[in-house]
C-alpha cells in the first residue's frame, strides 16, 4: 500500500498502490480483464486476414497463377483497413460480468487450441474465397 506501507515494501514491491484504497485493486483488475479481452479480439481478427493473404499469395506462386494481390493491396488492406478495424477492437469497453470469470493461469497462452483452430479455418475460408472470385 502507497500511504502507509513501509519504505522497504515499496521498494521490494512491483506495483505500489498511490492511494490505499482496495477499489482501486478491483478496477485495475477489471481493466486488465478489458484489456486482455481486447488483446485477445485484435490478435483473432489480425492473423485470420494476415494468413489468408499469405496463403492466396503461397497458392497463386505454387500454381503459376498471376499474383491476385498486388503490393498496393496488401498495403490497404494491411495499413488502413486492418488497423482502422483493429483500433476500433482495442478500445472496446470490457463486457458485462468481467469480474465474475474464474482466474486466468499466468501460465496460460493467449492463443489456445480453440483460438488457433479459429485462426486457421478463417484463414483458409477467407483464402479459397478470395482465390475463387480472382480466378472467376
Amino acid at each position: 500500500m502507497g500511504i502507509k506501507g513501509t519504505e522497504a515494501t515499496k521498494e521490494a514491491a512491483a506495483i505500489v498502490l498511490a492511494d490505499d484504497n482496495f477499489a482501486s485493486i478491483e478496477r485495475a483488475v477489471e481493466q486488465g480483464r478489458a484489456i486482455y479481452d481486447n488483446l485477445q479480439k485484435s490478435i483473432l481478427f489480425l492473423l485470420p486476414t494476415n494468413g489468408a493473404q499469405a496463403l492466396v499469395l503461397l497458392v497463386a506462386v505454387v500454381f503459376c497463377f498471376a499474383l491476385p494481390l498486388t503490393p498496393v493491396q496488401i498495403l490497404w488492406v494491411t495499413m488502413v483497413v486492418t488497423l482502422a478495424l483493429t483500433l476500433a477492437l482495442a478500445f472496446e469497453p470490457a463486457e458485462l460480468g468481467v469480474m465474475q470469470r474464474p482466474l486466468r493461469r499466468p501460465a496460460a497462452p493467449i492463443l489456445d487450441g480453440w483460438f488457433v483452430w479459429r485462426i486457421a479455418l478463417v484463414s483458409v475460408l477467407i483464402g479459397a474465397a478470395t482465390i475463387a472470385v480472382f480466378l472467376i
